[in-house]
């Protein structure tokens, strides 16, 4: 339930970031970063386990003899084992998943409201404005995957990139960040997307 309730608490303060975003952009045409996107503490170690049901039912097998058993049972435990790893992290990159796909929904959202604004406008200036921001939002979104996309690609932990007017966010998935990683996924952020080292803020889920 504890993984949950971070989980939730995770996306509600996702939401929260766009919808100020979008009250920002509305009103002063700009985007402003509200800060850490994740919360203070999030801990990924409190996923819950695959309860295994598959696998346990496996073992309802015919008592042989006591060694067969055994081995079969050792089998079994290593199998389970396995599962549940895989289990742990497939959710930990779903997380991420859930956020970009909330993020982009929100964002998509926004966009929609731009494109009324530009179609609605009564003067020349007004729908210029609506359509520069519009056009900023698409190419923040865009820059966005392709980040992830080449951090993937090197081998690197899956991360979670957000742009906006005040720099980038990045949050991998991992709670051991080391300097290295931190090189190399700033190196991606700046031939990218052309922002200083001093506008890139990179941080592990646990921050």
């Amino acid at each position: 339930m504890g993984s949950k309730k971070k989980y939730r608490d995770l996306l509600g303060r996702n939401k929260k970031f766009v919808a100020g975003l979008a009250a920002l952009m509305m009103c002063c045409g700009a985007f402003l970063a509200s800060g850490r996107l994740l919360p203070d503490k999030t801990v990924n170690g409190d996923i819950p386990l695959h309860d295994g049901d598959v696998l346990v039912d496996s073992l309802n097998v015919d008592d042989e003899n006591d060694a067969s058993n055994k081995k079969s049972s050792k089998n079994k435990e290593a199998k389970l084992v396995a599962s549940d790893d895989v289990a742990q992290l497939e959710n930990k990159d779903s997380y991420f998943q859930e956020l970009r796909a909330n993020l982009d929904m929100d964002r998509n959202k926004i966009i929609s409201m731009l494109t009324d604004a530009e179609d609605s406008a009564s003067t020349k200036k007004e729908k210029q404005e609506a359509a520069a921001q519009k056009m900023r939002l698409l190419d923040y979104m865009e820059k966005e995957k392709t980040v992830e996309t080449l951090i993937k690609n090197k081998g690197l932990p899956e991360s979670f990139v957000v742009i906006s007017d005040s720099g980038v966010n990045v949050t991998v998935n991992t709670e051991d960040l080391d300097q290295q990683t931190v090189t190399k996924i700033c190196e991606i952020v700046m031939r990218q997307t052309g922002v200083k080292a001093s506008e890139i803020v990179v941080q592990d889920v646990s921050k």
